[in-house]
């Protein structure tokens, strides 16, 4: 069954709640006592049973926000060894810190999710999750070391090169964005090359896809598909494992999850740096209980989409604010624009009128050029930039 921890992931629903509550009442007396954010929210609260969770007070991504940079820590910061950043409402910085033991644990929760996918000490991984996603790429070594597995950290920025090293290093094992698997399998067709030349046994992808995107990617790389989950300002990834079923289980000694109104909400148990108590994740999704084949009796997780109009762009978080903010300091700035995105790319349509740019195909494309330059370097993402006349 490739079950790291019996003990937690294997625990009976009874003893599992127990465990629960024992941790949420302590983890609510250190919040009391070092965080003011919930010092002043949780102190007239008493908490004697999980039924008394929806009485506990929301966190929001503008709480984290509201923070910027240390208010959420509940130590202080020379006990924080590690400092990632994310992307928060409207392209705001967020700071997520971790302990020393933090990261042990994250090591651990990383290494069940590869273990599930039968990765063992005798395999070769290959990381491969680009650029802007270092938290993600930590995480998987992390997990990978845990494992005594061997590692490549490396991160080509070509993927012929990649290729290269997945062939000389004979990678059983890549850890990969959905978009990086696809460019995978397109070189191999245009090459002509079979991928059973490759040692690759299993791909390990960063979110996971639609059905018939994963069959695709298992029968044109003959290797066993997997999916990760987790949420950036919690853990990503760690928050779940997914099984030999296909199915994701949420890592619930260490995860007290809910939903309302159809959102995930998120509690951590045992984080030390910066726990959060029911954190809105602004996610679609479904908890299900109920028994698996694998064995494992966390709950069943079944992602939606996003709830705050955020957009993926080749695996990079993206939100219209952004790219206004972008746009300001251009002369498109202050013009109306949508925001799509295709094919892993950002596509922006700019309203403007003919006196900024005049009549001349020079100064459009000039005009185009200039954004297109803005969005890759102050964002790190391709655009394509069309010019329409006013609506």
């Amino acid at each position: 069954m490739n079950i790291l921890d019996p003990k937690y992931e294997t625990m009976r629903r009874d003893l599992l709640e127990q465990y629960q509550l024992e941790r949420v009442q302590a983890l609510l007396a250190r919040l009391r006592r070092n965080v003011r954010r919930y010092r002043e929210s949780l102190s007239e609260l008493r908490f004697e049973s999980l039924a008394d969770l929806p009485r506990l007070p929301a966190t929001t991504p503008e709480d984290l926000v509201d923070g910027f940079p240390y208010g959420m820590f509940a130590l202080p910061l020379r006990e924080v060894i590690r400092l990632h950043s994310s992307v928060g409402p409207k392209g705001r910085q967020l700071v997520i810190g971790h302990t020393r033991n933090d990261l042990t644990r994250w090591g651990r929760l990383v290494a069940r999710q590869l273990a599930a996918a039968g990765v063992t000490a005798n395999d070769v991984i290959q990381i491969r999750v680009g650029a802007g996603m270092f938290e993600e790429s930590l995480g998987y070594m992390l997990g990978a070391e845990r494992l005594e597995a061997s590692v490549i950290p490396d991160d080509p920025f070509h993927i012929e090169y990649q290729l290269e090293l997945m062939r000389n290093y004979r990678v059983s094992v890549l850890v990969t964005t959905p978009a990086n698997a696809r460019a995978l399998v397109d070189l191999l067709e245009e090459r002509r090359l079979d991928p059973l030349s490759l040692h690759l046994r299993t791909v390990i992808l960063s979110r996971p896809l639609a059905p018939e995107e994963r069959t695709r990617l298992h029968d044109r790389l003959f290797a066993d598909v997997r999916a990760g989950f987790g949420v950036p300002e919690i853990l990503n990834p760690g928050l779940c494992v997914e099984c030999s079923e296909g199915r994701l289980h949420v890592n619930e000694d260490e995860f007290l999850v809910e939903i309302e109104d159809g959102e995930l909400l998120v509690t951590t148990l045992c984080r030390e740096a910066m726990p959060l108590v029911r954190y809105r994740t602004r996610i679609a999704a479904e908890l299900r209980a109920e028994k698996c084949g694998c064995g494992r009796t966390g709950r069943i997780l079944t992602p939606g989409a996003r709830l705050d109009g955020r957009l993926l762009v080749d695996e990079r978080p993206l939100y219209t604010e952004q790219v206004r903010d972008v746009l300001l300091q251009t002369k498109a700035g202050g013009h109306p624009f949508d925001l799509d995105v295709r094919e892993e790319r950002a596509v922006i349509s700019l309203q403007v009128s003919k006196d900024l740019f005049g009549d001349t195909i020079r100064s459009m494309t000039e005009l185009q050029s200039e954004v297109r330059a803005e969005i890759q370097s102050r964002l790190g993402i391709t655009a394509d930039v069309r010019l329409l006349e006013p609506k």
